[in-house]
């Protein structure tokens, strides 16, 4: 041997079968945290895109501008996108909550709301008076007609605050095409009608001829300044400003209105979720690498003796083992890598094979592709992230064992004796299995091997459980399903519900929860009292009163943090929310408006109540706006003795998921047909929201098989790696009188002691982990359900793998001559 260099080489090809262990460890480490890296890309671009077809691919709606400003938009270099868009105004369907909504789209504005402008039938309108309607729209207008018929409507427009009625007008526009059915407005109780260019000119004064403008900027650090700079350009007040909260969300931009929400509190836990998700995966594939190395070069420790005895250097034997893992990971590392950049793309080109373009909401699978493409790939800084995990694992791994073999003499490493056996707390007792009972004595007596192999194994459940937790955090729909309350809501503004009516549907078969609302709207007369209400306070002009009384369900999601003293005190009748109106202004001048604040005791209609609490929204009727002025917001009970009425005017089901919704909605049909009351249903909102996140779910899901994939594979290899590194030891078992039939039983009891422990450990540690995430979604540290499904599937896969580790290499030893197993070199 000239060199000690070439030792490395030499010992790996004499030791085939442990270093081809390391080799599969490094490799398949490297492809875990690569496909994850790639496919982080791709799944978030996806849930941009899933924000923009539900809500816009707008950043922002600036409102009434002028066309000059709506022109000089256009020329601004920092916005990348703009599209100018003139509302027609609105025609409140009949016998329903829904008011559609008529817009013209100037040039290609319409690009940015895909998910309004998918036609059924026909073509979009080209010239003025022409008009698309979406099937849905169509149903409830009860129109029989088709393309080229004409439809009449009745509309009314008014700018935001106006102080005067709103203008109304009928027109018979020509149908042109029929839109795909979009549910996702019912939140909102809206639904959007296009209309052609040239309509505003001709049906709408001059008045009313006014822009809003979407816009994307072409910085996203720089959004709210540009926002800012553009109000003070064009003189553009607060109110006129509509942030696109879904997709600001979805993308990560920081913007004013979400801060003064309250949104930001300084402390992200979707970032710890975040970090906490990408902490495991990066962890679980540095421990593989780390166990089954410590395993290898650990049995090399009498050979590392030996060479000490010879002459070697300490520097020498680290010189050995960093040679050694310099040549595998110059092999494992960029195997990896390529096989890791191929198997996301190969996920990702699967899922969008098997499913139409529309799915993933595009309009072909040239789109889908080119989107993937966009974001997949060999992207550098996960590449460096999937390499230099692995290769610190592998040092951190080695460098222990090569360390105690170059402080210790060189008889006692060339000995074999790494450890100090004690005998501790010696007792008898009766062995029911001899095989149960060795394989535990197995496991202690090499504690330090055990535990990084079961840790090993914990780390991958813990990653399979909670990415399957972090999977919903990508859904951008979650927001807007929180919009609305319940399945159904039943509305009668008039007479209302009676209490025995509500009680009726509460118990209806299928009915899981049911939430009301009591509501009256109060407008003062001309001379500024208000009829049948006495309070304590002064109205100013052009404001409301409204008093909303609602049960303790809704009281808490209004403000989480209320004490149970205050919420007594609400519900004794001494206490109430209040609602302030927003503040007007006319030119530069602003208006007074009425303000009570939290602390002060109001009177209404002789009744002393508390403000605890002053709420940002106002309570309203589903699909319905706010008339500015003050609002006082009581419990269920107390609202009958402040107004005198004990009416419901609006009530919302939420139905089991067995429930027959045929039968439900007949039971709700029949009270409505008994009230003059209407119902809508969000069945095919909520449908129409799960399908938009159905493709992330689908792409997410391949990533978390995979992910288990190669978990299962370091399960097995790692437990492969500790029985192969004991043939020796299994040579001698056998040779003292151990049967084959003892043998199989005591590894295999060995194995399922590492599964059962593991999972019980990984399934505590995806629940903590399930716990982050979901804090992530609230903003609260809580406990949630436990992922049974999720533990469950973990805990049989780990065991499974960990009994066919076991099985697979014993049964090849189990046939070795005794005398080579006991002198094999491996």
């Amino acid at each position: 041997m000239k060199s000690y260099y070439s030792l490395a080489p030499k010992e790996i090809w004499t030791q085939k079968v442990t270093w081809v262990l390391v080799l599969i460890a490094i490799t398949l480490s490297t492809m875990m945290t690569t496909v994850v890296g790639q496919s982080i890309g791709i799944l978030d671009a996806m849930r941009g895109q899933q924000a923009a077809y539900l809500n816009g691919n707008r950043y922002a709606t600036l409102h009434q501008l002028t066309k000059e400003q709506a022109d000089a938009l256009s020329n601004d270099s920092r916005l990348s996108y703009i599209g100018k868009v003139i509302a027609m105004g609105i025609s409140d369907i009949p016998n329903s909550t829904i008011s559609l909504q008529l817009r013209e789209y100037e040039g290609g504005a319409l690009t940015a709301y895909q998910g309004i402008s998918q036609l059924e039938k026909g073509r979009l309108p080209k010239n003025a008076g022409e008009i698309a309607l979406p099937q849905d729209v169509l149903s409830l207008l009860h129109f029989e007609g088709d393309i080229g018929d004409t439809i009449s409507l009745n509309i009314h427009i008014s700018l935001l605050r106006d102080t005067v009625v709103p203008y109304e007008y009928s027109h018979d526009f020509v149908l042109t095409g029929i839109l795909k059915a979009n549910y996702v407005g019912y939140v909102s109780g809206t639904a959007t009608g296009i209309v052609g260019a040239g309509s505003a000119k001709i049906l709408l004064p001059e008045k009313y001829q006014i822009y809003s403008v979407d816009l994307r900027t072409t910085g996203k650090r720089t959004f709210q300044s540009t926002i800012d700079d553009l109000m003070q350009i064009y003189s553009i007040p607060e109110y006129c400003i509509q942030y696109n909260d879904v997709l600001l969300s979805a993308i990560r931009i920081d913007y004013r209105a979400n801060k003064e929400a309250g949104a930001d509190s300084g402390f992200s836990f979707m970032l710890v979720a975040g970090l906490l998700i990408g902490a495991l995966v990066l962890f679980a594939a540095g421990l593989v690498i780390y166990n089954i190395l410590k395993i290898a070069v650990t049995k090399r420790v009498k050979e590392y003796g030996t060479l000490r005895a010879m002459g070697a250097e300490r520097g020498k034997l680290y010189t050995i083992v960093s040679l050694q893992l310099a040549i595998l990971c110059s092999i494992g590392i960029p195997v990896g890598a390529i096989l890791g950049i191929l198997s996301a793309k190969g996920i990702t080109t699967a899922a969008t094979g098997l499913f139409s373009p529309e799915l993933f909401m595009a309009g072909s699978k040239d789109e889908v592709t080119a989107l993937i493409g966009e974001n997949a790939g060999g992207k550098i800084l996960p590449l460096i992230i999937s390499a230099a995990i692995s290769l610190f694992f592998a040092f951190v791994a080695a460098m222990p064992a090569a360390r105690y073999a170059a402080k210790v003499s060189p008889t006692m490493a060339m000995s074999g004796q790494v450890v100090n056996i004690k005998r501790r707390n010696r007792k008898t007792g009766r062995i029911r299995s001899f095989e149960a009972f060795y394989a535990r004595m197995n496991m202690k007596r090499n504690r330090g091997r055990t535990i990084i192999t079961i840790l090993s194994l914990v780390m991958s459940i813990t990653v399979f459980v909670a990415l399957q937790s972090f999977s919903g955090l990508l859904d951008t729909s979650a927001s807007i399903q929180q919009m609305h309350l319940g399945d159904y809501s039943i509305t009668n503004i008039t007479a209302g519900f009676s209490p025995k009516a509500v009680e009726s549907l509460k118990y209806t078969s299928g009915v899981s929860a049911l939430s009301t609302l009591k509501y009256s709207l109060y407008i003062p007369d001309k001379t500024g009292n208000i009829p049948d209400i006495e309070t304590s306070f002064s109205l100013q002009p052009g404001e409301t009163l409204h008093i909303a009384g609602i049960d303790e369900q809704r009281i808490y999601s209004q403000i989480p943090s209320l004490s149970q003293q205050d919420l007594q005190s609400i519900k004794d009748g001494r206490a109430c929310f209040i609602k302030n109106p927003v503040p007007m202004s006319y030119g530069d001048t602003r208006i007074t408006n009425t303000a009570i604040k939290a602390g002060e005791t109001i009177l209404v209609n002789g009744k002393p109540l508390r403000v605890v609490g002053e709420l940002s929204n106002p309570i309203t009727m589903e699909n319905e706006g706010f008339t500015n002025g003050v609002q006082i917001i009581v419990y269920d009970t107390v609202y009958d003795q402040i107004t005198g009425k004990s009416n419901y005017t609006e009530i919302y089901l939420t139905i089991s998921e067995d429930a027959n919704r045929e039968m439900v909605e007949q039971t709700i049909q029949s009270i409505c047909e008994q009230t003059g009351g209407i119902y809508l249903s969000y069945e095919n909102t909520d449908q129409q929201l799960r399908e938009s996140y159905e493709r992330i779910r689908l792409l997410a899901w391949g990533l978390i098989l995979f992910v288990g994939l190669i978990g299962i594979l370091n399960i097995i290899n790692t437990v492969y790696t500790n029985i192969h590194t004991r043939v020796t030891e299994i040579g001698v078992q056998r040779a003292i009188g151990m049967s084959a039939g003892s043998l199989y039983k005591t590894f295999l009891w060995e194995g399922a002691y590492y599964g059962i422990i593991a999972a019980v450990i990984g399934s505590i540690g995806g629940y903590i982990s399930t716990i982050f995430v979901n804090a992530a979604a609230t903003d609260t540290v809580q406990l949630v359900s436990i992922p049974v499904l999720s533990i469950t599937e973990a805990t049989l896969f780990s065991i499974v793998a960990c009994l066919m580790a076991t099985c697979i290499p014993l049964k090849k030893i189990a046939k070795m001559n005794i005398v080579e197993s006991i002198e094999r070199v491996e």
